[in-house]
């Protein structure tokens, strides 16, 4: 066997061994997830939270009547997402979504570091 034919198989084997290790970390992940619903109809506007042993938490959010209400949600919102990032996770991704009529939703995902 060559020098080449070495190498390549032992970087075969760190890639397998690597994946491996990914692999399980992975499986060991914690996640909590947030949504956020804003909206001006009769429900109301809430976010959502679900923490990875099935805990769920309700924050309640102005209805989108008027600016001071949008202002005052964005506000609980990044309060939330701080105490979040402050509890030891990390977000992993977000996306959002929504109507013309004043329907938005976002869901946010962290990962437990």
């Amino acid at each position: 066997m060559t020098i080449v034919g070495i190498v390549s198989i032992s970087f075969l084997m760190l890639g397998f061994v690597s994946d491996a290790n990914t692999s399980a970390n992975e499986e060991n992940q914690k996640f909590l997830t947030m949504k956020v619903v804003e909206t001006q109809v009769s429900y109301g506007s809430f976010i959502i939270i679900a923490d990875e042993n099935g805990k769920q938490e309700v924050v309640e959010l102005e209805k989108l009547q008027r600016k001071a209400s949008f202002v005052n949600n964005v506000l609980t919102i990044n309060k939330t997402l701080n105490r979040i990032g402050n509890n030891g996770y990390k977000l992993v991704s977000q996306s959002a979504g929504g109507s013309d009529q004043y329907f938005f939703v976002t869901t946010y995902t962290f990962v437990k570091k």
